[in-house]
């Protein structure tokens, strides 16, 4: 894997990759995606988001049509990648939430998102930085990142 990718960098990007690129500029830097698949959160116009899959990065990016195919989320499913120096996927509920409070990013909620007595799914949510942590079975398996809204129409892109 591109160890200039390794690390997680909430409202920014990850690595060398920043919120707000265009789909040519990923391309160029990461080469062509496994897979990519469009979709719509809703039946309006403008509201197409475009997910490009990297297989041999374990690693998930999308495009939304609202802001003119920018680069609006990324997410990690590999120990590789690393916030603040500490790789989490593969951790237990609890010691993710010993490591979130550690590094301090914001305040944590848990939600639980099973949607069956026996399904185990939950997500650590950190709204400040618009970072999600998805758990299986008590474990983390996916951390999902945006850039950071001003309010629900602005977007604090990074410089």
């Amino acid at each position: 894997m591109l160890k200039e990718l390794r690390e997680i960098k909430p409202g920014i990007g990850l690595g060398f990759l920043k919120f707000g690129m265009s789909r040519d500029k990923v391309k160029e830097l990461l080469g062509e995606p496994s897979f990519i698949d469009k979709y719509s959160h809703s039946n309006s116009d403008n509201d197409l988001t475009e997910s490009w899959e990297y297989d041999e990065l374990f690693l998930s990016i999308s495009f939304d049509e609202a802001e003119d195919w920018k680069l609006m989320m990324f997410s990690v499913t590999s120990d590789f990648y690393e916030l603040e120096e500490v790789s989490l996927i593969g951790l237990s509920e609890l010691k993710l939430i010993n490591q979130l409070d550690e590094i301090d990013l914001g305040e944590i909620y848990v939600e639980d998102c099973s949607e069956t007595e026996d399904e185990n799914q939950k997500v650590i949510e950190i709204d400040e930085v618009s970072t999600n942590f998805w758990l299986s079975n008590g474990v983390l398996d996916e951390i999902q990142w945006s850039p950071i809204f001003i309010d629900d129409d602005t977007i604090k892109w990074p410089k």
